[in-house]
């Protein structure tokens, strides 16, 4: 099952670049790279479709770093072929797409829109500028972005 899990993650799909951008990740993600998933726990459900990864939870897919201490799977049977549908992180999220890197307490991974939402004390870094909110709001295929909730930032020249 683990196989399994590890094998699935790699499944995302392209989806539309926003209009707003922030640049994060530089929009060099690769959905083919094979993925490795680490964790001191994994519970699986089969019943309702869900993994729960625990305790220093590392997932890694080419130059996408995510990191938690708990992560949820949430499995969909769409078209009779189960699949991941949804990655839920909690508890000092971190998210490094190459040289870039956001970091928060909780983050959603939609797999089917490659779309991250990381919520709670954002704070993302890239290079020697940084930019500070409640909210990011980020797509993995085009890098672009959005920050929310009373924004703040360094920039350097």
């Amino acid at each position: 099952m683990i196989r399994i899990l590890v094998l699935m993650l790699g499944l995302a799909t392209p989806a539309l670049a926003q209009s707003t951008g922030i640049g994060f990740g530089g929009g060099d993600f690769d959905s083919d790279a094979p993925v490795e998933v680490a964790a001191d726990t994994l519970d699986i459900d089969q019943s309702t479709g869900r993994a729960v990864l625990t305790g220093n939870v590392v997932i890694a897919q080419g130059e996408l770093r995510l990191s938690a201490q708990r992560v949820e799977v949430d499995y969909s049977s769409a078209s009779g072929e189960r699949r991941i549908e949804r990655l839920r992180a909690d508890g000092d999220v971190l998210i490094v797409a190459g040289a870039d890197a956001a970091e928060g307490q909780q983050a959603v991974y939609e797999l089917g829109t490659s779309q991250i939402v990381l919520t709670g004390d954002v704070l993302v870094t890239q290079g020697e500028s940084t930019l500070a909110g409640e909210r990011l709001a980020v797509n993995l295929e085009s890098g672009a972005g959005t920050v929310s909730g009373r924004v703040r930032t360094t920039l350097q020249p």
